[in-house]
């Protein structure tokens, strides 16, 4: 028990969600706007699926620098080098961690990822095939190893 509540030992916080009325409430912004800076591709779209769609606090954030880089008076294309990502002298891709170790991304299904890290060992490649029988009943699709058993790159 923890302050005399039970405890299960998870952490249950959750990310705040906005609709779309949330968002122009706290950003001040219209619903126009925000579905501008969307269509500009400056800001990502709403999570989830028709009325489970929401957004985060990332994109509260994001809007709010958006908002200061126009009251600078800089143009959507703009502020869209602003928000891109600076490019590192390593590549685009550079690896992070040991030699020999990496992480690969299997597409399971439209939408649908799996990063597992490089090399696997036997109970991750278990997982693996678990993971994509489950995927293959889900959705009918093909299982995306190869013969060899294999992640195959995306």
């Amino acid at each position: 028990m923890v302050n005399g509540e039970p405890h299960s030992g998870f952490n249950l916080q959750v990310e705040p969600r906005f609709s779309l009325a949330d968002l122009v409430d706290a950003s001040g912004l219209t619903e126009r706007t925000i579905r501008h800076y969307i269509e500009a591709g400056i800001l990502p779209p709403a999570s989830g699926r028709g009325r489970g769609r929401y957004y985060t606090t990332q994109h509260l954030e994001l809007l709010t620098m958006i908002a200061q880089l126009r009251e600078e008076r800089l143009s959507i294309d703009e502020i869209r080098e602003r928000l891109a990502p600076a490019p590192t002298a390593l590549g685009p891709a550079a690896p992070v961690g040991p030699p020999g170790e990496g992480w690969r991304r299997i597409d399971l299904h439209d939408g649908l990822e799996l990063h597992v890290r490089e090399p696997l060992n036997g109970a991750t490649r278990a997982l693996l095939a678990e993971i994509t029988s489950v995927v293959e009943r889900w959705y009918g699709e093909p299982d995306p190893f190869d013969a060899d058993d294999e992640p195959q790159d995306s």
